[in-house]
């Protein structure tokens, strides 16, 4: 079990990485500069910015290379048994997908009226994992890495990582909700 546990996350760092990234590096231009749905509301909010996009993708991509180099050291073979190439993609598709779901995540809190920062349980936890892993999942390989096990590890321990890490982040002053 706790092996199942560690390759889990240890496959999903790509998509669990970004958002950190996203809020170190982030601020200016929001995505949806500054424009309203047919609601009238914002699309996604000044919290989503075009900076913090690229930037969580990159980290992400960052993480991945960083996890490859460990591998190769460690001589273990996740990613490193895929070719270059599929790995690149994967890690991309992991990190663009963690985001954009994040940005739905947004998108979608913004039609509830749920303000910027204000939790929405489940869908704060959950959005962005459901999108890097449907992403990913066009990746050839990808079905060689990540079995349903892995899949249904991650959907149980996701959101328990989240809110452990919030929390920590919290405590330690980086945000400024629990959440």
């Amino acid at each position: 079990m706790l092996r199942l546990i560690l390759t889990t996350v240890w496959l999903l760092l790509p998509a669990y990485t970004p958002n950190n990234f996203a809020v170190i590096f982030g601020g200016g231009t929001p995505i949806d500069l500054g424009r309203k749905f047919i609601d009238g509301k914002r699309i996604l909010g000044d919290g989503k910015t075009i900076r913090g996009f690229i930037f969580g993708v990159l980290g992400g991509l960052f993480v991945a290379h960083i996890q490859l180099v460990i591998e190769r050291f460690a001589n273990l073979s996740f990613f490193s048994s895929l070719e270059y190439h599929t790995f690149l993609v994967l890690s991309f598709s992991l990190s663009f997908g963690a985001l954009f779901g994040d940005s739905f995540g947004s998108f979608i809190k913004r039609r509830f009226g749920v303000e910027r920062g204000a939790s929405f349980p489940l869908l704060d936890q959950l959005s962005f994992i459901v999108f890097a892993l449907l992403f990913a999942s066009r990746i050839n390989d990808f079905w060689k890495l990540y079995s349903n096990e892995v899949i249904i590890t991650g959907f149980i321990l996701t959101p328990l990582l989240h809110l452990a890490t919030n929390f920590i982040a919290y405590r330690l002053g980086i945000k400024k909700v629990p959440w």
